[in-house]
Parts: C-alpha cells; sequence; structure tokens
C-alpha cells in the first residue's frame, strides 16, 4: 500500500466511505455524509489552527507587554513552542507511515496463511477479523496522517508569522540602542517592562476587583516593581516613560504627587 497522503477532500470521502461497512450510522446520516464529503474535507482543510496574525499581535499588546523588549521575549517563547511540536509532529508523522507499511505486511503474511489448505473454519475466521482489523488501522492511520500534515502546515505559519513579527521589533529594540547581547538576554528589560506592567495592573485591576487577595496580590506587585526601579536607580528614568494610568497608579501608591497637567512631584526622594 502506498503511503503517499492524498488530498484532504478525497481522504475524508475514503474514510467515509469505508465506515459505511460499520453500520455505526443510519443510512440517512451517511447518505448526508457523503453527499456533503467536499464541505467536509474544505471545513477540516481549512479550518484555522492555533492563531491569526491578529491573534498573535494582540498577545503582545503595550497592556500585556509594555516594551519592546518583553513583547520581543514573549514572541520568542511562543515561537519555540511552536517550532518544537513541529519537530515532535513530523517525528509522528515519518512513524505513523511506518506502522502503516507494518500493518501492510502483516496483511500480507495473513493472505499468506490462509491459502494454507488445513486450516480450519475458526481458524479461517481468525484470520479474517485479524485482517480486517488492520485494514481499518490502515484506513485511520491515513485519516490521521492527513490531520498531522495539516498541522505542520499551520505550525510553520505560526513559526513564519512569529519570525516576521521578531525582525520587526529586533529593528525597533536596535533603534531604542540595545545590541544584540541585550536583545537576546530577557533579564536585560526585565525591572522596566515589570514596571509599567505591573503599575498598569494595579491601576485597572484595583477597581475593578472585589476580591481582597486578588487586591493584594495587584499592590503587593506593584510595590515590588518600584522597590526594583528605585534599587537599580532607575525610578526617575521610568516615571519620564509612564502614562497617565501610570503615573495615577503611582499617585494612589504615595509615591507621586499629580499637581497639574504637566507637574508630578516624586515623594520620599
Amino acid at each position: 500500500m502506498s503511503n503517499e497522503v492524498t488530498k484532504y477532500e478525497e481522504n475524508i470521502g475514503n474514510i467515509i466511505s469505508y465506515v459505511k461497512n460499520f453500520n455505526a450510522i443510519s443510512n440517512e446520516n451517511f447518505k448526508f455524509l457523503q453527499d456533503n464529503k467536499e464541505h467536509l474535507g474544505k471545513m477540516f482543510e481549512k479550518v484555522h489552527m492555533w492563531r491569526t496574525t491578529a491573534q498573535k499581535e494582540s498577545i503582545i499588546s503595550d497592556e500585556y507587554h509594555p516594551t519592546t523588549h518583553s513583547k520581543f521575549h514573549q514572541t520568542i517563547a511562543e515561537a519555540k513552542v511552536q517550532t518544537e511540536y513541529l519537530f515532535y509532529t513530523m517525528k509522528d508523522f515519518e512513524i505513523k507511515k511506518l506502522e502503516i507499511e507494518e500493518l501492510s505486511l502483516d496483511i500480507e503474511e495473513i493472505e499468506d496463511k490462509e491459502k494454507e489448505s488445513l486450516l480450519s473454519g475458526i481458524e479461517r475466521k481468525r484470520l479474517e477479523i485479524q485482517k480486517n482489523k488492520k485494514q481499518i488501522e490502515i484506513q485511520f492511520k491515513t485519516y490521521e496522517l492527513k490531520q498531522m500534515e495539516i498541522a505542520m502546515h499551520y505550525r510553520m505559519d505560526e513559526v513564519k508569522d512569529w519570525k516576521r513579527i521578531q525582525d520587526r521589533l529586533i529593528t525597533q529594540l536596535k533603534k531604542e540602542g540595545m545590541d544584540d547581547e541585550s536583545i537576546w538576554e530577557k533579564g536585560k528589560g526585565e525591572i522596566e517592562s515589570m514596571f509599567l506592567q505591573f503599575l498598569y495592573n494595579f491601576r485597572v485591576g484595583i477597581e475593578r476587583s472585589q476580591d481582597g487577595a486578588e487586591r493584594a496580590n495587584l499592590h503587593a506587585l506593584a510595590q515590588f516593581s518600584i522597590k526594583q526601579a528605585k534599587e537599580a536607580g532607575l525610578f526617575e528614568i521610568l516615571l519620564k516613560r509612564c502614562n497617565k494610568l501610570h503615573i495615577e497608579a503611582l499617585q494612589m501608591l504615595g509615591e507621586v504627587e499629580i499637581i497639574d497637567a504637566t507637574t508630578i512631584k516624586v515623594k520620599n526622594k
């Protein structure tokens, strides 16, 4: 039997035709599957796995990742997972093809045994059952191959799209003055990222949440980010990068006083 994977419409059509012999569903339902096999094939082939480009961009939005550096490190984490599972799927794809070859050989051996003249009726029946089971396995493993082929296609799309986003972010980071070593070192931009993210989370979350534990956690993380910034001597530098929500959070935490729209006084200086 050939291990070549057919077009998906043919693949779904083959599996529909094959399961007719199972008598597992009514003739009416089988007819529905048969009449709509092209539509079902396209549905399976075209359904979008994982994330679109817009969904990827939403993952690294300013609310979640307020700095270019933190955006970049989220993209490499996402792309690493997809790349890793692409390789695992490629391995499983090849193993699945070998399993089909093995099953085909098993069927040939059974057919050779069936040619023996001294077999009893029960022995012949057992051989027939064994052969039918292996033929079912071949049909469904062929179906699984196509599923894996589609998954690999979308995983590759993910890897390519994340690479495109990473190239854009690397260009931006270099414009911001980062060298290659700093770009790839996660800890280099972590204080700034945590400072802006935790202040934003505190300002937005503290008014929305009625849960005492959650409010305490938001407060603790915001205070931690401020402490980190101060210890690194970055507090007043990062203050200049704050937006309105960050400044309001700092005022709520007693770190600054908003004098007017353009004047901010740092407390405990």
